[in-house]
């Protein structure tokens, strides 16, 4: 689905694409919207897996057991529910709702992603979403890091006579400055739009924008189509940008510096050759990107 492509100070909407369903980790169903058959990539964001809204019975929650990624950092934010990180590094860390976790995996880490103790035995919901950045040509085997983030580290706005909240994960609104600051200046807003709500945005940062819609449904500008749950906008060049929500919604706006080269992925590794590729496979078949401790 196409609409106008003319760039004005408004960004406006160049096309809609649904995301496929897929299995990932222990065997829990996502929605990918990156990449997809259209883009491989939107700004640095090679990757967006959506899980869940979904409640779970007792006994049924899954998670992804311990697994490698090299030459990528990955960005978790966790919207209902709760889960816990252990890493190769030595990290370990509960999330709970309105939280973020950034790991660069860099020359290669070894993480698990789970669900805690309580969700496994009780049951609940989950809803949260995945971002993969690219790491840029020439830093893809810089040492890994980690990062927890707190609901109250993320800058917050609202508008619509506080029908809209915007929280700031990357990049800047105005003054405001995410606390995730990374290469390929990425930009991540979640937005929580009541239905009827009208939001103008200053977006005018990120080189490529997309919008997801991970609940609801919303339009971008005045009579554009409605862009429904589990469908990603592309966006044109522009200083801000106009949602208006049909239905209560969840938002999540990504996007930033085009990739700096051209990349190659095998599975949790994603590089710029076939030689780098390797060489990650390697490492992480012989232990060099650490084990996670019992």
């Amino acid at each position: 689905m196409t609409a106008s492509t003319i760039n004005t100070s408004k960004r406006q909407l160049v096309s809609i694409h649904e995301a496929f369903r897929t299995l990932e980790g222990d065997g829990f169903e996502v929605r990918r919207a990156i990449p997809s058959n259209a883009y491989e990539a939107i700004g640095p964001f090679i990757f967006l897996d959506q899980f869940g809204p979904i409640d779970v019975r007792p006994g049924e929650a899954k998670g992804a057991s311990a697994h490698p990624h090299a030459g990528i950092e990955t960005l978790t934010l966790l919207l209902e529910g709760s889960q816990t990180h252990k890493d190769s590094l030595g990290n370990a860390s509960s999330m709970r709702p309105g939280e973020v976790q950034w790991m660069r995996a860099g020359r290669g880490v070894v993480h698990d992603e789970s669900p805690d103790e309580q969700l496994r035995r009780e049951g609940g919901h989950v809803h949260g979403v995945q971002l993969w950045i690219n790491m840029p040509k020439g830093s893809k085997h810089a040492e890994p890091a980690y990062r927890h983030v707190k609901a109250s580290e993320i800058p917050t706005v609202t508008a619509d006579e506080g029908r809209v909240v915007a929280r700031l994960v990357a990049g800047t609104l105005g003054d405001l400055e995410g606390p995730i600051t990374t290469s390929g200046a990425p930009f991540v807003v979640h937005a929580s739009l009541k239905a009827g709500a009208r939001a103008e945005l200053p977006a005018g940062s990120p080189v490529e924008l997309g919008l997801y819609v991970m609940v609801g449904a919303v339009r971008v500008g005045g009579d554009e189509p409605r862009i429904e749950a589990g469908q990603l906008a592309r966006l044109t060049a522009g200083d801000s940008l106009e949602v208006a929500a049909a239905e209560d919604s969840e938002i999540l706006l990504v996007g930033g510096d085009p990739l700096d080269a051209p990349i190659l992925r095998h599975g949790p590794f994603v590089m710029n050759s076939i030689d780098e590729l390797e060489r990650a496979v390697r490492d992480y078949h012989a232990g060099r990107m650490g084990r996670i401790a019992a």
